[in-house]
């Protein structure tokens, strides 16, 4: 099997990724939790290899309740507040950058509530901050993938500083 990498992935192949990783880690996700995982993906994808090109090509907007991808919202939006319980389709071999940014995002993130990736995503200076439209009759605007980028190097750049 050959290893895929972007352009050729998609935001399936991510939430199928932490979705295999999740039934196998017994930590069942819901909904909000997977459009955030692959949210947080893309940003740090572009944080460690921001010459490359997104992580995936579908755009993320500012939806209420944070960043989501329309049309994964689309494919899981029955499940509600419920657990994704579903066999996914895992086959995919991602080169070793999106491997690893992958690994990295269930590390720092599979242990934290929806609650608190929400949290997280609301931040002032974040990009959905930045891009929400509460006071519009259609408040979700797409989150501009260089205002992603920008965010999640500023991230890495603090990250690199304390360490």
């Amino acid at each position: 099997m050959t290893a895929i990498s972007p352009p050729d992935i998609t935001v399936f192949d991510i939430a199928d990724w932490f979705l295999a990783r999740a039934k196998a880690e017994d930590k069942p996700l819901k909904h909000m939790k997977l459009q955030k995982l692959v949210y947080f993906a893309y940003g740090w994808y572009f944080a460690f290899y921001d010459y490359r090109d997104p992580l995936f090509s579908e755009e993320i907007y500012a939806w209420r309740y944070g960043p989501v991808v329309r049309d994964l919202y689309e494919k899981y939006k029955s499940f509600g507040r419920h657990p994704i319980l579903l066999e996914v389709d895992n086959d995919h071999e991602f080169d070793e950058d999106v491997s690893r940014i992958l690994r990295h995002v269930w590390g720092l993130y599979a242990a934290c509530s929806d609650y608190r990736l929400s949290k997280i995503t609301h931040r002032p200076d974040a990009p959905w901050h930045k891009t929400y439209r509460r006071d519009e009759w259609i408040p979700y605007a797409k989150i501009e993938p260089e205002l992603i980028r920008e965010y999640f190097q500023s991230l890495r750049t603090q990250y690199a500083k304390k360490h």
